[in-house]
């Protein structure tokens, strides 16, 4: 990747931010379209790559985006920032091809980073910036200054209708799994990153409570959060309505992660 960026607001000759997203399926084309449509000039949709490197030709043709369709071993040296929404298989490959080459990466499959170390502490090592998004989850700025202190506990629910967490129908809920983070991203790693996120922000995969429901009276993604510490105890209920194209994925998910690029440009930040 390109050099590090300046810091952002450093002036208006500041430079763009240059942006690849890998993975541009349904979550990957609302991020593009915003990029193209109503993100800050500083941000530059360059390039995009998924498997099918026609489809995302396509793609970006249909948004009116002026950006190439690379090969996604190709996109790390395209940009400054590499958006990554694939599916878990694929963005282990990638994110290792990214940690070690300095830049930004925006990894929206957190259940892949939880279950591997070892790309968080080669990002450290190479000054690669790790920028996990909030995605569909509320309480990760309580989280994280909780744990500036001591957590005594973090316990997930995660509640969604059948189709979301791939479950048959049934008459009435079904407690399809109760553990920790770590095995609950290794049975449902299209569906708990809200639980990886929480681990990385707090105690871990192995002592962050997860439990997943199916639901057939839901509408929502419904997930339910108690964080217990020495500084606060924290209790939220978030209620996301599911993506149109994806039931697996909050329609929240891609605001959140146009959110957070929009930060990198603008001088004013609120909240830690």
């Amino acid at each position: 990747m390109p050099e590090q960026l300046h810091a952002a607001g450093a002036g208006k000759e500041a430079a763009p931010i240059t942006i690849g997203i890998a993975g541009l399926g349904n979550l990957g084309s609302e991020i593009a379209r915003w990029l193209v449509a109503s993100a800050p000039p500083r941000l530059r949709l360059v390039a995009a790559a998924d498997l099918d490197r026609d489809d995302v030709a396509r793609r970006l043709g249909s948004l009116g985006a002026s950006a190439s369709a690379v090969a996604l071993r190709e996109l790390p040296g395209q940009c400054d920032l590499v958006v990554e929404c694939l599916a878990p298989e694929a963005a282990a490959e990638l994110l290792d091809c990214c940690v070690d080459r300095g830049g930004i990466v925006v990894p929206l499959s957190v259940c892949v980073l939880l279950g591997r170390p070892d790309l968080i502490e080669r990002a450290r090592a190479s000054g690669t910036r790790l920028l996990v998004p909030s995605g569909a989850v509320a309480g990760v700025e309580a989280l994280r200054a909780a744990a500036m202190g001591r957590i005594h506990s973090v316990k997930v629910r995660t509640s969604k209708p059948p189709a979301g967490v791939d479950a048959q129908a049934a008459p009435g809920r079904q407690k399809l799994f109760g553990g920790n983070a770590l095995e609950a991203c290794e049975a449902f790693p299209r569906n708990v990153n809200i639980s990886a996120t929480l681990s990385l922000a707090g105690i871990g995969g192995e002592r962050t409570e997860v439990e997943i429901w199916a639901d057939p009276d839901l509408e929502r993604n419904v997930h339910e959060i108690e964080i217990d510490s020495d500084s606060t105890l924290v209790r939220i209920r978030i209620e996301n309505r599911p993506s149109r194209a994806n039931p697996r994925s909050s329609a929240i998910t891609a605001n959140s992660v146009c959110a957070l690029l929009q930060a990198l440009v603008d001088p004013v930040r609120i909240g830690s």
